[in-house]
């Protein structure tokens, strides 16, 4: 690895010192000892809640302390706020999507009070590559374990033979004892050891899992230089194989003539209140129509940055362009149209629920192709703009409880009651126990949801607490 043009040279006296150790900055080897006892305190025998949001706090915390403490407050305060911000969804509920946007946020924090230079390509860049390169260095630090050589004959010497061995040949027998209960029951003899002393293998599984995930984010520092580098190679604008700017022209025009004939149908059928043939119902036009307009509409954003390098400098092409956009976006809105129309007969579904986010950011998504053709942007500004559209449409959906919008939804209309809705989380449990209090009947049998239980403070939710007292607050009612 190469710092500054300089070889990385490794520690000569201890692995767990970080090169060039200043004497501002905390050594990553007692960091990551203190951050692994407080997610066993945190963690460990609980469900995941509270105790895991707290946890990331604390890596970031540990971050803090291995880099060095001279860094800009400012640069720490707006860090500060980018995990904050992130790790939110986690206090709401732990779910994937909470967990991965708090991790992705203690990445962001992590690089942006490491790197040199405050630039959103080199924050990004080191982002993206992090996790890659986190491996690497992970392999790099365990296999590059050095300690000052012992005199021979001495109790160093011995310990430095019969350490490695005996440390590994311990590890082996603790795994095996928990797959071969006979073995497990040999060693409580014979060792006169209380089993309650020595950690559960899934214990000590856990506390490792854990350091190879913290161990890199602690040594950011010695990684950044690789994590900011630029690519050598020079980037040219990328030009299809298949297109031209004869080509170009001629798809647009066709592509217009296409899609103002479905724009027509749509103002006509959907919102002009024409009557449709005889034999075909509202829901059964929006069916057919709703998730393949979705997917012409991706296509048409992918062809609009495709045929960009080819619009050339007349304004005629640009317009037909604009034009076909603009034909796209109704095409998407007319497609939200249908799918609320289809909803409306045969209810909500979480992937009806994420059809409609999606359709919304897709429409987005097309305005800022507008946007970029018009200012005569880079394919990297809207790309970069759509990517961070689509990551604030998933943080707030993570924020929001999905499956309850879906219980009060489909309990609000007189339909045949929705047994879709007993598989659905506890989100769905106050609209469906406020349905059965009013109907005198109960929707759900064995299949029902099962609100948990939270009486450690480490698996506290926001959202399981708020369902618990909408549950207080209608029984009081009742």
């Amino acid at each position: 690895m190469v710092v500054r043009g300089v070889p990385h040279r490794i520690a000569k006296d201890a692995w767990w010192l970080d090169d060039a150790d200043p004497p501002k900055r905390l050594r990553a080897g007692p960091v990551l000892i203190g951050v692994l006892i407080m997610a066993d305190f945190l963690m460990w025998g609980v469900r995941p809640g509270l105790g895991l949001a707290v946890w990331i706090l604390v890596i970031g915390g540990a971050i803090a302390l291995t880099v060095a403490r001279t860094a800009i407050p400012a640069r720490l305060i707006r860090a500060s706020a980018v995990l904050v911000f992130a790790v939110l969804p986690l206090v709401e509920v732990v779910q994937f999507g909470t967990v991965a946007i708090a991790f992705l946020g203690l990445l962001t924090f992590g690089v942006m009070i490491t790197v040199e230079q405050w630039e959103t390509a080199n924050i990004w860049r080191a982002v993206a590559r992090l996790p890659g390169y986190g491996i690497v260095q992970t392999v790099r630090d365990a296999f590059a374990i050095r300690l000052p050589a012992p005199t021979k004959g001495s109790f160093r010497s011995v310990l430095f033979d019969w350490g490695f061995p005996i440390g590994i040949g311990a590890v082996f027998v603790v795994l095996l004892a928990a797959a071969n209960p006979l073995l497990d029951r040999w060693l409580i003899v014979f060792s006169h050891i209380d089993p309650g002393v020595v950690p559960a293998p899934e214990r000590v599984i856990f506390w490792g899992f854990a350091a190879v995930v913290i161990w890199p984010l602690l040594r950011l520092t010695t990684m950044m230089p690789a994590l900011t580098r630029r690519s050598l190679r020079q980037r040219r604008p990328f030009r299809s194989g298949f297109l031209n700017e004869r080509s170009v022209v001629r798809a647009l025009v066709i592509f217009n003539l296409i899609f103002s004939v479905q724009t027509t149908l749509d103002l006509g059928y959907l919102w002009g209140g024409v009557a449709l043939p005889e034999g075909m119902s509202y829901a059964q036009y929006a069916h057919r129509g709703a998730y393949p307009l979705l997917a012409t509409a991706l296509l048409a954003g992918l062809f609009a940055i495709l045929a960009q390098p080819y619009l050339g400098k007349g304004s005629g092409v640009r317009r037909m362009l604009y034009l076909w956009i603009a034909q796209t976006v109704v095409l998407v809105i007319s497609s939200i149209l249908r799918l609320d129309l289809y909803v409306d007969v045969y209810g909500l579904t979480r992937l009806r629920f994420a059809a409609f986010v999606w359709m919304g950011v897709v429409a987005l998504g097309l305005v800022l192709i507008i946007m970029q053709t018009v200012g005569q942007r880079t394919v990297g500004w809207v790309l970069q703009r759509a990517f961070g559209l689509g990551l604030l449409a998933i943080y707030l959906c993570n924020l929001v409880n999905i499956d309850g919008v879906i219980a009060r939804h489909n309990l609000a209309d007189d339909r045949t009651p929705d047994f879709y809705l007993c598989g659905l989380s506890e989100g769905a449990i106050p609209a469906i126990t406020k349905h059965d209090l009013e109907t005198g009947t109960q929707l759900c049998y064995n299949d029902r949801p099962y609100l948990t239980q939270r009486d450690d403070w480490r698996e506290w939710g926001y959202r399981n607490a708020r369902l618990h007292r909408s549950l207080a607050t209608m029984e009081v009612n009742q």
